[in-house]
């Protein structure tokens, strides 16, 4: 790591060629000293033990130079060996121990191996081979307690973490022992439970991070234990998750042994993963239910404990406990396009039984590649594909004929065609009911549950069971006798495989209970029965009603999609409610049409809202007025039109203050505008570090809006240029790998921002396992990664920090930069002739001149930087430190050209030719 100042320009004589021999046999290390040792036994004439030492340098030198190019497939293999015989010695000793913990782990994997949502893709592909880890994140700062510090070694909760770092932190905080996971429909909250449970059965956890606490799962959803729950509100939670246990298997019921929850309970052991909070239709059920769980958490409180739900469902019923809520982000392009590939890999490897060659991989890789292009290229499609549940369904309606349609309405109807017949066709079986016949019988059925407020039911009219509709079997056979030659029962046609709605529904085969795959299924359904029943005041019916509006929220939302939705939404303009002025805007968005005066009146009402002292109609309003900016911003991201990463768009028109104060209200105490008349005129008087802070801020919602994480904004004008204090934004994309640094920049957070710095400089250059960079990293860092690494500190900081700034102080002061000391071609020719020159009694410039004069430059530089010295040079210059870490100023006070530290390791440790090395190389890739 430590450049030798004898390297650059020094005075050749046959006893500085021995030294500067001597000292790269020492920079050689463990071979340098063995090649050293071979000269010695040479020079006194013992040949073989210098052969010895020579070969054995060879070896070293040779073995040093593979490690890095294996060093991967060596720790994925002793990860593999460490991981499996963990594994098999856990196994054998629950056999020896406790037979029970082995059996309860091979009925969870029975029930968690396949990969499924409710049902679809029943069967066909193991959960392990696709699963693609989520990412969690809080979405605003006031929901961390504000007594909580979070040190570099903590995760922090506001960026976006997978699940195998918040178990990890579930050992050390007690902040992340409780996790409420909120997300919408189909974004993998319960497949996320269920690989969980996987990796822990199958003793493979480390896969879900290398230090995973070694916890016993235990997965119980609440929409099949809420009723034992609001019967006997004082039932343990051992007892309920016994109950569960035998539960778990059909053919051979599990019988737990007595006391061993309890007791594994009572000492930490467990992990308790609580599913589908909002998945309980009655809300003062599910606020009994979430008491319930906040007093079993109470009980056992250094147990972790994870809970989901949609987000309107757990805040009609949150828990009181210190719980960390995160929200599941949409799929990034990479989680998309890995999902993609995965998918198609299996699908294909088992169409060929398992047996993978080049043909299997290419038939994939085609098939897939064929899908993600067409994603690609429709806005729609993009959108939907965030979220795991279409993007499965849109992977399976693509499977059979290649294309796909670009309406989420239409996928949907798409998506139910090919599960009701088209499969069974290209399996070349017969069908007793077509498509249309099926889906006549599912929507009578769906519409009815929707208005039952259920998604349970059973063909059993004598069941017991509550929330459950009971008559479903006379509504299906009514329905299945008017088709005619058909004799087919309701009992065969909810279970028979081959009549084809099996996979549009889920089970419980021991209680007879079904409901569709997910929820979203029924709720397409009711739409189109409520449009070809023309029962369109069903759903008008839901605005007067908040928990109504909540329960038809998607079935409103796919009846606008079918048809006008023009006496929808102007029915919906005459309640003043919030939510149902939001749907409404969401409608007009995607009703398939919509009169032009309904529209108007909608922007109308949306203008109020700006002018309105009530914050959730204010705050209404300004998003669709941001929303409407951001859509013409990233049209590009939003229209079928391939965005290149180093495009740049410039906003036609500057941030209003109601858009500002959007901002404001999730970074501050939240409130309407006070001069309600500037609500739609340019923000004034904002300084460029505020302006930074509100770009920060749109950038992360950009990145989970259109799943685009390189998606940054900043500052279109120079402050200079900029004497009112406007926002003009400035739109550019970065690669994935810097866009936290491009947030900690805009943020302001420049200690964050400088330790990023490093992390992403380890990962460029291929170090981030050796934690540092060797001189010859930096002699040959990538040049494109340094020009943005450096761009993005020069424009967040209007050109005060950045690396380019401290090279063009560094050069201002004096500063010599590698190969620029021997610099004429006139002097590299005599350079080697130096030695011969003073045998005959010249005199060259000492070595010490040339390195006292390039440290004095470098001291002027880092003066003028207000970087301080931890050594002192008269003792010796090689081994100056050249910055103290705790006297590093991260602010915009600090001197120009502060930040970002230059480092060769984390704890700060370089010395001052390797500085000048970084200098040198900026200025090499800026030329």
């Amino acid at each position: 790591m430590t450049q030798n100042p004898q390297d650059q320009n020094i005075s050749i004589t046959p006893e500085s060629v021995k030294q500067l021999v001597k000292s790269k046999l020492i920079n050689f290390g463990i071979s340098g000293a063995l090649l050293l040792l071979a000269v010695h036994f040479a020079r006194n004439s013992e040949w073989k033990k210098a052969g010895l030492c020579a070969v054995a340098a060879v070896a070293v030198w040779f073995v040093k130079k593979l490690i890095p190019r294996i060093d991967q497939r060596i720790d994925k293999l002793l990860d593999w060996i460490f991981s499996n015989a963990e594994r098999l010695a856990l196994d054998l000793w629950a056999k020896l121990t406790s037979d029970f913990e082995g059996k309860y782990y091979q009925r969870l994997k029975f029930d968690c191996r396949e990969y499924e949502i409710r049902g679809i893709n029943r069967g066909a592909l193991q959960l392990e081979n696709v699963f693609v880890p989520l990412k969690m994140a809080q979405k605003v700062a006031e929901q961390i307690p504000q007594d909580i510090n979070y040190p570099r070694e903590l995760i922090n909760p506001l960026e976006q973490q997978e699940i195998g770092n918040l178990l990890v932190q579930m050992k050390r905080d007690v902040y992340f022992k409780r996790l409420a996971i909120l997300g919408a429909p189909g974004c993998g909250k319960s497949t996320l439970l269920r690989h969980i449970i996987l990796m822990y059965a199958t003793r493979k956890q480390r896969r879900l991070h290398p230090k995973a606490p070694k916890l016993i799962p235990v997965l119980l959803q609440l929409r099949d234990i809420y009723q034992e729950i609001i019967q006997n509100p004082e039932i343990p939670l051992a007892e309920i998750i016994e109950n569960t246990v035998k539960k778990l298997q059909a053919s051979e019921p599990l019988q737990p042994r007595k006391n061993w929850f309890a007791k594994r309970l009572r000492e930490s052991k467990c992990l308790v993963m609580l599913d589908g909070l909002d998945e309980i239709p009655d809300d003062e059920q599910r606020q009994n239910v979430s008491a319930w769980v906040d007093k079993q958490i109470g009980i056992y409180p250094d147990s972790c404990f994870i809970l989901t739900s949609r987000p309107e469902g757990y805040r009609q019923a949150p828990l009181t406990q210190n719980v960390c809520q995160l929200e599941v982000q949409p799929f990034i392009r990479e989680q998309r396009d890995k999902f993609i590939q995965d998918w198609y890999f299996h699908r294909v490897k088992r169409e060929y039984n398992n047996k993978v060659d080049l043909g299997v991989r290419d038939r994939a890789k085609k098939q897939a590649n064929n899908l993600i292009e067409q994603i690609e290229v429709s806005s729609s499609l993009k959108l939907m594909a965030r979220n795991p549940l279409l993007l499965n369904m849109i992977a399976i309606t693509h499977e059979p004929h290649q294309t796909l349609s670009n309406k989420r309405v239409d996928l949907y109807k798409e998506i139910c065609r090919v599960l009701l017949e088209g499969r069974q066709r290209v399996k070349g079986q017969t069908t007793l009911l077509s498509a249309e016949q099926k889906q006549s019988v599912l929507k009578s059925l769906a519409l009815e549950l929707m208005q039952q407020n259920t998604q349970a039911f059973t063909l059993d009219e004598f069941s017991r069971r509550e929330k459950t509709y009971k008559q479903a079997k006379s509504l299906i056979k009514d329905k299945l006798d008017r088709f005619p030659q058909v004799t087919i029962t309701p009992e065969d046609f909810i279970k028979k495989d081959d009549i084809g709605v099996r996979e549009l529904l889920s089970d419980k085969q021991q209680e007879g209970i079904y409901e569709f795959a997910h929820k979203t299924f029924q709720e397409y359904f009711a739409a189109v029965e409520i449009k070809d029943s023309r029962q369109e005041n069903l759903l008008l019916e839901a605005f007067n009603d908040e928990t109504k509006l909540a329960w038809w929220r998607e079935t409103i939302r796919f009846y606008a999609a079918q048809t006008d939705a023009s006496q929808l939404i102007a029915n919906a303009l005459n309640h003043a409610n919030i939510s149902v002025l939001a749907l409404a805007y969401q409608c007009s968005k995607e009703a398939q049409e919509l009169e032009p005066s309904v529209k108007q009146q909608l922007t109308a009402k949306l203008e109020q809202g700006l002018a309105s002292n009530n914050l959730a109609e204010f705050t209404l309003a300004a998003e669709v007025k941001l929303a409407d900016r951001m859509s013409q911003l990233n049209h590009d991201f939003l229209d079928e039109i391939n965005v290149e990463q180093d495009s740049i768009t410039v906003d036609s028109s500057y941030i209003t203050w109601a858009e500002y104060q959007l901002f404001f209200n999730e970074t501050s105490t939240p409130s309407t505008l006070a001069n309600k008349r500037q609500a739609q005129q340019p923000v004034t008087n904002i300084s460029f570090w505020d302006a930074n802070r509100f770009c920060a801020w749109l950038s992360l919602r950009s990145r989970q809006e259109l799943a685009e994480p390189g998606i940054c904004y900043r500052q279109a004008l120079k402050p200079e240029q900029n004497a009112d204090g406007k926002i003009q934004l400035l739109r550019f994309q970065i690669p994935t790998r810097y866009a936290q640094l491009a947030y900690y920049l805009a943020a302001g957070k420049w200690k964050e921002a400088d330790e990023e710095t490093f992390q992403v400089m380890l990962e460029a250059a291929g170090s981030e396992k050796h934690g540092f960079l060797e001189l010859e990293d930096i002699r040959e860092f990538p040049c494109e990664d340094l020009r943005i690494i450096d761009q993005l500190w020069v424009n967040y900081s209007n050109g005060h920090f950045g690396f380019s700034v401290q090279k063009d102080i560094y050069l201002s002061v004096g500063g010599i930069l590698e190969g620029s000391r021997t610099s004429s071609p006139f002097k590299k020719v005599l350079v080697p002739f130096q030695w011969i020159y003073t045998r005959f009694g010249g005199r060259v410039r000492d070595k010490e001149d040339e390195i006292n004069k390039a440290y004095k430059a470098y001291q002027r530089f880092s003066n003028i930087v207000g970087w301080n010295m931890s050594a002192i040079w008269s003792i010796d210059p090689t081994n100056i430190r050249f910055i103290d870490s705790s006297k590093v100023n991260y602010s915009t006070i600090a001197p120009k050209g502060h930040l970002p530290t230059i480092r060769d390791s984390i704890d700060f440790a370089t010395e001052w030719t390797t500085v000048m090395s970084f200098l040198s190389r900026v200025e090499a890739c800026q030329s």
